[in-house]
């Protein structure tokens, strides 16, 4: 019979057992008394990936997975709840002490290998560490800031990492950004970074990620701002399923207090679950007919599932003269009124053209460092994030210091 459950002792943890083999089962129980954990559930079989959500209601701290019955099916196990179930500390439990076996189990997302004679020293041992990963109190998920680009070209990545960086700034928050462009992605680039993982590494290696993985994973620009970058070299990478993005973001959520996402040429199931996330999603357009009608067609996408209720549009190269783009001038004249009517959407906000600046500071692997129409406007989205009054405005000196600053890569302690 399982132990009962003792909630106020100290630190108290729940355990669930996955020991297929009686006698070794006992053998753990025994072990486990006097530790600061409690039994909740003993499985006498190795559940299936469907009888996952059975364990994740019972909200336990710990699971204990033995190896010894079946290793694939345990390895398996593991994975599987380290997936589904972050918040859970998975444990192995051997009688082998077999450093592949040890390899195996951790790439699999055990955070501890436990190997037989069980002492009792060495468990609560265990147990105080995966007592000091657990938070006091859940912590409010960070906010999903997403940029989507209503064409190629529209310069939602230079709008993306600039408002990240005003963010860190502006917020004093922890802030990350995330460039979901697995090909060609610009956002390390664009801050003088080299990124030496990137995020299809962190996807190719979703079940293992938690604090202590993205502590080496991401890099940190100059400005406090935490990066996840797209890979160096170009590569054929497809995302099939998406089970692995929903548990990066996950966690990128549960340790930062925003999480800005370069969505960029995302598409599918990948663009959908961006969607479906974001706190607030910013429609980037140019007041083009080709991107305006682009624009209409996400919009009505999302009006579907009431998703419009968070998008902000964004008209990037606005010319506040005509109420156009730049661009727009050998485009045909659409005034602001008329790409309102078309959007069913009223932009929120306007980016003035700032060709030389963008490009310069492309080119030198900076943020736009000049205090411009277009930095100011960066910064009122920024400010309007994070819950501060748009028309506050700070000293342009030191509201934009934070441009200057170029890029420098060391792991991020989150």
């Amino acid at each position: 019979m399982p132990n009962t459950p003792d909630f106020d002792k100290p630190n108290s943890l729940t355990v669930a057992l996955i020991v297929p083999t009686e006698t070794r089962r006992r053998a753990l129980i025994a072990a486990l008394d006097g530790t600061r954990c409690t039994i909740a559930r003993e499985f006498a079989e190795y559940p299936s990936r469907e009888d996952l959500p059975k364990i994740a209601r019972i909200e336990c701290d710990v699971v204990i997975v033995d190896l010894d019955d079946d290793v694939e099916q345990a390895i398996h196990v593991i994975a599987n709840i380290c997936s589904y179930i972050p918040a859970v500390v998975a444990m192995a439990c051997s009688s082998k002490n077999d450093s592949a076996l040890l390899r195996r189990a951790m790439q699999a997302g055990a955070r501890e290998f436990l190997t037989e004679p069980f002492v009792p020293k060495a468990l609560g041992e265990a147990f105080d560490r995966a007592a000091s990963r657990r938070p006091d109190q859940k912590k409010a998920a960070g906010k999903a800031l997403v940029f989507v680009p209503a064409k190629g070209g529209v310069g939602v990545t230079t709008i993306a990492l600039n408002f990240a960086v005003a963010l860190v700034k502006e917020s004093g928050a922890k802030v990350v950004v995330v460039d979901m462009d697995f090909q060609l992605g610009e956002i390390a680039p664009g801050l003088g970074m080299t990124a030496s993982f990137s995020v299809v590494d962190a996807l190719m290696s979703a079940t293992r990620i938690d604090r202590e993985f993205l502590e080496t994973a991401l890099i940190r620009h100059s400005s406090g701002l935490a990066v996840l970058g797209s890979p160096e070299k170009y590569s054929s990478f497809d995302l099939v399923a998406n089970d692995g993005a929903r548990r990066l973001f996950r966690i990128l959520r549960e340790e930062f207090d925003y999480v800005v996402v370069d969505a960029g040429p995302c598409h599918g199931d990948i663009q959908e679950m961006l969607f479906e996330m974001a706190d607030t999603l910013y429609l980037v357009t140019e007041m083009t007919f080709p991107s305006l009608r682009n624009a209409h067609r996400i919009i009505s996408f999302l009006s579907g599932g009431e998703g419009s209720r968070h998008v902000q549009v964004v008209a990037n190269r606005f010319d506040s003269r005509h109420g156009r783009t730049d661009e727009a001038s050998t485009h045909g004249k659409i005034d602001e009124a008329s790409a309102m009517k078309a959007l069913t959407l009223p932009v929120s906000w306007k980016i003035p053209n700032a060709y030389v600046a963008v490009r310069d500071a492309q080119d030198r692997g900076v943020p736009v460092a000049v205090d411009s129409p277009y930095t100011r406007a960066i910064v009122q989205m920024a400010r309007t994030a994070c819950g501060k009054p748009p028309n506050a405005t700070s000293k342009p000196r030191r509201a934009f210091g934070l441009f200057s600053l170029r890029g420098t890569a060391s792991p991020v302690s989150t």
